[in-house]
């Protein structure tokens, strides 16, 4: 191994700091990115990471089996030596998600430059070049981590605005009903049905209404289980007659499966106004037609 090759763990930690300026400068230069202003030091203390531990890896903390320095031919995607790397390159992609005005092209915009400052001096011709196809396998990372975090949020916020949106409320002054909507997961479900249980704790309902004519896919095992919890809470299970309202027949045996074992009581109806005086005469109210 010749002595330039030994040395780029060293170039990286003795470096680090004017390796760091050029890598934001090109990144700042960069065509790639969305034109936006950005705050140099900000910007370098979040990649920063990456620097050190690319130097970790390869310098004395990271040493091959001859006890030399590792070669940056060993930077290998998914390996070892990769490992703390990838992660600092994936909490990038992760922060950068969480910026509103930031996109995947300055994640792309982002890692390339570093590819484009490592790929050439001080590293050795040969070095560069694993150098630079590392940062583009970091390129893939922190896009990934980045597309997943815009997901999850994405879902968090349809959760949210479909939690918001899904109307719990008093039809009378002691018959609390919860309208579901949409294809709403297990959480969302347990969120809703929490509320529903409040109101039926404050009033001290005999009877509550689950309408599910707005449901997708009213039988899937998340909704079930979801239903299954609230119908086994102390508060419901032998005290509350549940009734459910439009709910497609198909799914009816699942739905009254998932509370055989509570010792709740369900009803199905076809129609609100008849679910609305069955519970209204569970609560010891007759409606005169």
């Amino acid at each position: 191994m010749d002595a330039a090759r030994a040395q780029v763990g060293e170039i990286l930690r003795g470096q680090q700091g004017e390796l760091l300026r050029r890598w934001v400068e090109a990144y700042a230069a960069s065509p790639l990115r969305v034109p936006r202003p950005i705050q140099e030091a900000e910007m370098a203390r979040l990649v920063s990471p990456i620097l050190e531990s690319l130097a970790d890896a390869l310098g004395p903390a990271g040493r091959s089996a001859a006890g030399g320095a590792l070669p940056a031919a060993t930077l290998v995607a998914g390996s070892t030596t990769a490992r703390e790397i990838e992660k600092a390159a994936a909490l990038v992609g992760a922060l950068l998600a969480a910026e509103e005005d930031a996109s995947g092209f300055d994640v792309t915009a982002l890692f390339f430059s570093l590819r484009d400052v490592i790929a050439g001096p001080p590293f050795a011709a040969e070095d560069g070049a694993h150098l630079a196809r590392f940062a583009e396998w970091l390129t893939s990372v922190a896009f990934d981590t980045f597309s997943a975090a815009r997901v999850h949020a994405e879902r968090e916020r349809a959760r949210e605005d479909l939690g918001d949106g899904t109307p719990v409320v008093l039809l009378s002054q002691e018959l609390p009903a919860a309208f579901l909507v949409g294809r709403p997961d297990g959480r969302l479900i347990d969120s809703v049905l929490s509320r529903l249980l409040l109101q039926v704790v404050r009033v001290g309902a005999r009877a509550a209404l689950i309408h599910a004519g707005g449901l997708a896919d009213p039988a899937r095992p998340e909704v079930l289980e979801a239903l299954h919890r609230f119908a086994a809470h102390r508060k419901v299970a032998g005290a509350v007659e549940l009734i459910v309202v439009a709910l497609d027949p198909d799914a009816e045996a699942p739905w009254r499966d998932s509370a055989s074992d509570t010792g709740a009581t369900m009803t199905f109806e076809a129609h609100l106004d008849r679910a609305v005086e069955r519970g209204l005469s569970a609560s010891g109210v007759r409606l005169v037609r």
